[in-house]
C-alpha cells in the first residue's frame, strides 16, 4: 500500500512543478532600463526655480488654493464619461480573470432528464428483446463533473495573465484620470488667463479709442495730416476684434472646462476667485531615475501588459503537452418514477482521459509565435513609452527653466513701462508732454502687462504637465492592487 502510495505521489509532485513558462532571460532579454536625467536634475535644481521635495500628491491639483477648480475636479472623476467607461474596462478584466481562475477548479453539473420512448415492435432492439415494454421512459438524476489537470501551468498561467490585464486596466484609469484632471486644470487656467485678457483687451479699447478721438479732434483743427488718424483708426478696428476672438476664445473655454467635468457646455461658472501667483520654486522628487516608473500609470500598464503577454506565451507553450482529464458522473437512473430514488437505483461513472497532440499541421508552434510577437511588440512599445516618459520629464524642466525666467524679467519690464507711464503723467502736467504721449505710453503697459499674462499661463501649464510627467500621485503598489 505504501509503494502504491509513492507509486501515485512522485509522479504527481514531478508533474505539479513542470509548469511552462517563459524564462526571465527571454522576458528581459529586449527590455531597456530607466534612463539617467541626473544632468537635467542638477542644471534644474542649481536655478531658482525648483527644489528638492515629494513626488505629487494624489490631489496636487488642491496646491493652486482654487475652490471652484478642486469642485471641478472631484466632479469630473465622478463624471467625465472617459472616466465611467475605464471603470467598466476594469469591472470586465476583472470578470475575465474570475473566468480564467474558474479553470483551475473541478467544474461541477445538475443534470436531469425524463426521455418517453415508444419502439417499434418490429424494430432491431425490440426484436432481440421481446419482453421489453413497447412504452419507456428512461429518467435521470445526476451530478457531472469534468477536470483538466493543470501539470503544465496552462491554465495557472492564463489566470495570471488575467490578473495583470486587470492591473493594466486599473492602470490605465489612473491615466485616464491624470489626463482629464490635467486637462481640465489646464483648460481652466487657461479661460481665466483669458478673462484677465479680456480686461486688458478693453482697456487697450479705450486707450486707442481716445487716441484716435483726440487726433480726430487735432484733424479737424489742422494741426494733423489725415494719415495719422486713418492708423490709429486701424488700431482701434484691431483692439475691437481682439475683444471679438477673445470673447469666442472664452467662450469656448467655459463649454471645453465645463464637458472635461461631465457636465453641460453652458453650465454655469463662478470664475470669481483671485489666482495667486505660482511659489517661485516646484518641488521635484529626488529619485526621479530610480522611481519614475512605478510612479507613472502609462509605465506599468504597459508592464503589466508585458507581463500578461509572457504569461500567455506560457500557457501556448504548454499545448505541445499532454492533456489530462478526469470526466465522472453520479446520480441515480431509472424506467419509473416510483423507484427513481431507490438504493439500486444508483448510477457512477469515472472517466480519465489522456490527449496528446501528435500532428496540428504547425498551428501549435505558430499560436506560441504569435504570442511571442505580441510579446515582443508590447516590450518594444513599453521601450519607447520609457524613453519619451524620461524625455518629457527632462523637456519640462528645461521648459520651466526658460517659462520662469521669461516671467521674471517680463515682470521687470511691466514695472519699468508702468514707471515710464507715471513719468509721462507727471511730463503731461509740467507741460513738457501732451496727452497723446500719456496715451502711447499707457498703451505700451497694456501690451506689456498682456505679454506677463501669457507668461502666466504659460507657467501653469509647465506645472501641471511637470505634474502629469512625474505620475500625478500614482503610485504602482496603491493602485494596481487587485484582491
Amino acid at each position: 500500500m505504501a509503494i502504491l502510495r509513492k507509486a501515485i505521489f512522485i509522479p504527481l509532485c514531478v508533474f505539479t512543478s513542470c509548469s511552462v513558462s517563459m524564462s526571465k532571460e527571454e522576458q528581459t532579454e529586449n527590455i531597456l532600463g530607466a534612463p539617467s536625467i541626473k544632468s537635467s536634475e542638477k542644471i534644474a535644481l542649481d536655478s531658482s526655480f525648483y527644489e528638492r521635495g515629494k513626488w505629487p500628491e494624489k490631489t496636487w491639483w488642491e496646491l493652486y488654493g482654487v475652490k471652484e477648480l478642486n469642485a471641478l475636479i472631484e466632479k469630473a472623476l465622478q463624471n467625465n464619461p472617459s472616466i465611467q467607461a475605464v471603470q467598466e474596462r476594469i469591472a470586465f478584466a476583472k470578470s475575465q480573470a474570475v473566468i480564467a481562475r474558474s479553470e483551475l477548479f473541478p467544474l461541477v453539473y445538475f443534470d436531469a432528464s425524463d426521455q418517453w420512448e415508444y419502439l417499434s415492435q418490429n424494430g432491431l432492439y425490440r426484436a432481440l428483446n421481446p419482453n421489453i415494454a413497447l412504452n419507456n421512459s428512461q429518467i435521470d438524476f445526476s451530478l457531472s463533473f469534468f477536470y483538466e489537470f493543470d501539470f503544465w501551468g496552462k491554465y495557472r498561467n492564463l489566470y495570471k495573465a488575467a490578473l495583470e490585464k486587470t492591473r493594466a486596466a486599473i492602470a490605465e484609469a489612473a491615466q485616464v484620470e491624470l489626463i482629464t484632471s490635467a486637462a481640465l486644470a489646464t483648460a481652466y487656467f487657461a479661460l481665466r488667463t483669458n478673462l484677465l485678457r479680456k480686461e486688458l483687451y478693453e482697456k487697450l479699447y479705450e486707450v486707442r479709442k481716445n487716441y484716435f478721438d483726440l487726433q480726430t479732434k487735432m484733424l479737424k483743427s489742422s494741426l494733423y495730416s489725415k494719415l495719422t488718424p486713418l492708423l490709429s483708426e486701424e488700431a482701434v478696428f484691431q483692439a475691437k476684434q481682439n475683444l471679438y476672438n477673445i470673447e469666442q476664445e472664452i467662450a469656448a473655454g467655459k463649454h471645453i472646462v465645463n464637458i472635461l467635468a461631465g457636465q453641460g457646455p453652458d453650465e454655469r461658472l463662478a470664475l470669481n476667485e483671485p489666482l495667486a501667483p505660482l511659489a517661485k520654486s516646484m518641488a521635484i522628487p529626488s529619485d526621479i531615475s530610480m522611481d519614475l516608473l512605478i510612479r507613472r500609470p502609462d509605465l506599468m500598464a504597459q508592464i503589466n501588459r508585458v507581463d500578461a503577454l509572457a504569461f500567455e506565451v506560457g500557457a501556448a507553450k504548454a499545448d505541445f503537452l499532454p492533456n489530462i482529464n478526469l470526466a465522472g458522473l453520479v446520480g441515480f437512473q431509472s424506467g419509473s418514477w416510483s423507484k427513481l430514488f431507490e438504493w439500486i437505483s444508483k448510477t457512477v461513472s469515472v472517466i480519465p482521459g489522456l490527449s496528446l497532440p501528435v500532428y496540428t499541421a504547425g498551428a501549435i508552434g505558430a499560436n506560441v509565435d504569435a504570442k511571442r510577437a505580441l510579446f515582443n511588440e508590447a516590450v518594444y512599445e513599453y521601450n519607447n513609452l520609457i524613453l519619451k516618459s524620461f524625455q518629457q520629464v527632462s523637456d519640462l524642466l528645461s521648459m520651466g527653466i526658460a517659462i520662469n525666467g521669461e516671467k521674471e524679467k517680463q515682470g521687470q519690464i511691466v514695472e519699468n513701462a508702468i514707471q515710464r507711464y507715471r513719468l509721462t503723467q507727471l511730463r503731461s502736467k509740467s507741460g513738457i508732454d501732451n496727452a497723446l504721449a500719456v496715451y502711447q505710453s499707457l498703451e505700451e503697459v497694456i501690451e506689456k502687462q498682456l505679454e506677463d499674462v501669457q507668461f502666466f499661463y504659460q507657467q501653469y501649464v509647465v506645472n501641471i504637465s511637470l505634474t502629469k510627467a512625474l505620475g500625478g500621485g500614482f503610485l504602482a503598489c496603491e493602485g494596481t492592487s487587485h484582491e
